[in-house]
């Protein structure tokens, strides 16, 4: 439905993309073999022989009296297919590559009776396990060979593009041993992610949603210098609507700044030609003692990371290998700064990763602090990864494997004793995005008998079950699926006078606890927690637009506005708050711009006296 929407929309702007080739497409099938590239075909008559095919890849699947066939495309070849002018409907008419190839298959067998052709994808398994006693110095070595091992990891999901599971279907179902439970038949393309060429057509600029990031961004509109603000004060980035921008530029100068001789950095995803690691090389250049961790193991990025961690090593970069059984899922950076004869730390450590494209599309929270325990934390940190010990005796971050945990445990029975003690202020408000530890689900189904007041806001997988007479009355899960992907970890807990609230890159996920090194961190400033608590987690409780409530039977429901309730869209608040400079808010005195501050994003090259 959505997708008829999408494309009749576009087709009024001169773009269509025609999903279904029929026999009346006289001249697109005469032209097919034109149009596609070589075609590779493997015949097979028995069902093993098809456990060859790669995952992730489209194929067409044909199937004839006494044998089946397989047509495949080149991995590099794009599925959209522009037509040429004297076929075309529109400027920009487009066919997909496997519905076209779908359509003309008789062609590729002259003479033949071909019964059913249709398109599939296979998804095969894709955890690259890595044996616990691998030498970390041989972990690069290890991911390289288990991405080829990858390619024959056994079939987890077929997806078909048929009006119906067919007897091909069933006959592909077979051969790769999976239960009806993972073949899954859309009447849509496959991996719709090819419509985000169009999105990118040149002449279609004033049609794109343009990505947030309007307000202040402190490195705009004569903002203030960044390292005389963060030494000044802590400073809260949220993303898109605080541009990305201001961690990229923080990077450029600190690697040009000759007053910066260290700068240390964790990557789990960044995009092709970031800045971020153009800002690394560049430091390394300088002569600056750059240390960087790369995840080689963060899931199908894989390849990416191995080329990255080698491209930073050819230029100096000390690339740490970590852990061989936990991946480092934390986003910190630490700059060292020599001020006054000292060396002073800037730390950013945040929800999302360094990747200032997803960053334009991902809701994230960062935080920039010279806080002296979260400098000693950071050090702490960096050394441990390099040492291949798990960090401990932390002042102020909370660190999985070691202790994340069994603190939430403990600070939901915290709130449940005070409930039980007549505080009828507990509460607990959680932004996530999955929850599946059943542990905690057992802590918050108490606290909610005990009366304490829990909110959670899961945008994806939540196993608990809310409003569950005698069980969870008390709790109330939304979730938000909007235009930006919610993907902050926000934790709070009252704690009586002294609320408590954690920002982290981990969910409240098994993997997250044991399987990887995550770190949540404490916002100590008052006007920062007074703006994440009554701004950004009341608004999202808010939303009766693109809320949906989930109920004690696991479904989920559109929130509406009640009687005399205005319509409520969080994210839109959001992007009117940072285009006003968080008028009326917390934030508000951080974002008043004095005539004479200039930010210099360039190279800060004098020292800087916080007093």
């Amino acid at each position: 439905m959505v997708l008829r929407e999408v494309m009749a929309l576009l087709k009024e702007q001169g773009v269509y993309l025609q999903t279904q080739i029929v026999p009346t497409d006289h001249g697109i099938l005469e032209n097919a073999r034109k149009l596609l590239p070589d075609i590779k075909i493997q015949t097979f008559t028995k069902a093993e022989s098809f456990n060859q095919l790669a995952g992730n890849n489209i194929f067409a699947f044909a199937r004839f009296k006494d044998r089946f066939a397989v047509l495949s495309l080149p991995d590099q070849f794009d599925r959209l297919i522009k037509l040429p002018a004297e076929l075309a409907q529109t400027k920009n008419h487009f066919v997909l590559a496997e519905k076209l190839l779908v359509a003309a298959a008789s062609q590729y067998f002259p003479g033949e009776t071909v019964l059913e052709v249709f398109p599939f994808k296979l998804i095969r398994g894709a955890d690259v396990k890595i044996d616990a006693d691998t030498d970390p110095e041989d972990l690069l070595t290890t991911v390289e060979e288990a991405l080829l091992a990858r390619a024959k990891l056994p079939v987890v999901r077929l997806e078909v593009d048929s009006p119906s599971l067919s007897d091909g279907a069933l006959f592909l179902a077979n051969a790769f041993k999976l239960h009806s439970r993972s073949v899954y038949r859309y009447d849509v393309p496959l991996d719709l992610k090819v419509l985000w060429r169009i999105h990118q057509l040149e002449g279609f600029e004033a049609l794109r949603f343009k990505p947030s990031g309007t307000g202040q961004e402190f490195n705009k509109r004569g903002a203030p210098d960044l390292i005389k603000a963060i030494s000044q004060q802590d400073l809260l980035l949220h993303h898109p609507y605080d541009s990305f921008e201001t961690v990229v530029k923080m990077l450029g100068a600190a690697a040009k700044d000759k007053n910066v001789t260290t700068i240390r950095q964790t990557l789990y995803r960044t995009n092709k030609g970031s800045p971020i690691v153009a800002a690394l090389i560049e430091a390394a250049k300088q002569g600056k003692r750059v240390t960087a961790f790369v995840e080689l193991r963060a899931r199908f990025d894989e390849a990416h990371n191995i080329q990255l961690a080698k491209e930073l090593k050819k230029y100096g970069v000390k690339v740490l290998q970590g852990y061989a059984d936990k991946k480092i899922h934390c986003k910190l950076t630490q700059i060292l700064r020599r001020e006054n004869g000292e060396l002073k730390s800037y730390v950013h450590i945040g929800t999302g990763n360094y990747n200032p494209n997803t960053a334009q599309l991902y809701t994230d929270l960062g935080l920039m602090t010279v806080s002296q325990s979260f400098g000693r934390d950071a050090e702490k940190i960096f050394k441990s990864i390099e040492s291949g010990r798990f960090p401990r005796k932390m002042e102020s971050f909370i660190t999985a494997p070691v202790e994340l945990h069994r603190k939430l445990i403990q600070w939901i029975r915290d709130e449940t004793k005070r409930a039980k003690s007549g505080d009828t202020n507990a509460r607990i408000v959680a932004k996530i995005n999955s929850l599946v530890d059943t542990e905690l689900v057992q802590a918050l189904y108490k606290a909610s008998q005990a009366g304490v007041k829990i909110d959670l806001i899961v945008r994806g997988i939540c196993v608990l079950r809310p409003g569950v007479p005698g069980l969870s009355e008390n709790i109330r899960v939304i979730s938000i699926v909007e235009r930006y992907l919610e993907h902050s970890r926000i934790y709070y807990f009252q704690n009586g006078l002294h609320p408590l609230i954690y920002l982290s890159s981990a969910d409240w996920m098994p993997r997250n606890f044991h399987e990887r090194l995550e770190i949540a961190f404490p916002i100590t400033d008052g006007d920062l927690k007074k703006y994440l608590r009554d701004v950004v987690l009341e608004n999202y409780l808010r939303d009766n637009q693109k809320a949906r409530i989930l109920m004690p039977d696991g479904g989920w429901v559109h929130l509406q506005p009640q009687p005399n309730e205005a319509p409520h869209r969080a994210q839109e608040t959001f992007e009117r708050l940072a285009a006003e400079n968080y008028k009326n808010t917390p934030l508000f005195s951080r974002f008043v711009l004095q005539k004479d501050d200039v930010l210099n994003t360039q190279a800060v090259t004098t020292p800087v006296n916080p007093s």
